[in-house]
């Protein structure tokens, strides 16, 4: 078994971190902002789907594939190849802008730097893993269908 990297540690917790100081009240908030919530929403209902696809114990925290992973093409990764992380990205990102202060908004600019660096790792390791990698990103999008 591969031995997680340093830069994996530092990319999970970055993520725990960031996804703490996007959550944090750092203000009171009004009522005329509960809109931005529908996009915390959609990313519930991207995860659940995702969810439903990909079931728990199929993946991690880590970039680095578990043991036994299964590459999954079906459902939300017949179009993007990290629903997961679309969903939690979605999720904070309504969040942010629910809360509407500048901690909140560097918390969410730390979430992406920390998901985008797991993001690409992981990824290098799933082209190692699977030989049809390859051709599931051809015909895929990372995280936005149609877009990237």
């Amino acid at each position: 078994m591969r031995e997680k990297a340093t830069v994996s540690h530092v990319l999970v917790t970055l993520q725990f971190a960031a996804i703490v100081i996007v959550a944090w009240p750092f203000f009171t908030q009004a009522d005329d902002r509960l809109q931005w919530l529908a996009i915390s929403a959609l990313g519930v209902i991207v995860g659940l789907y995702t969810l439903a696809h990909n079931k728990l114990g199929n993946f991690g925290i880590y970039p680095e594939p578990i043991p036994d992973a299964c590459l999954i093409t079906t459902g939300p990764y017949k179009w993007i190849r990290h629903p997961m992380y679309a969903s939690l990205l979605l999720f904070m990102l309504g969040l942010a802008f629910y809360r509407n202060a500048w901690p909140n908004y560097l918390g969410m600019a730390l979430l992406a730097l920390a998901v985008f660096g797991k993001m690409h790792r992981e990824e290098k390791h799933l082209h190692e893993r699977f030989e049809d990698y390859s051709e599931y990103v051809k015909r895929t999008h990372r995280l936005l269908p149609g877009i990237y």
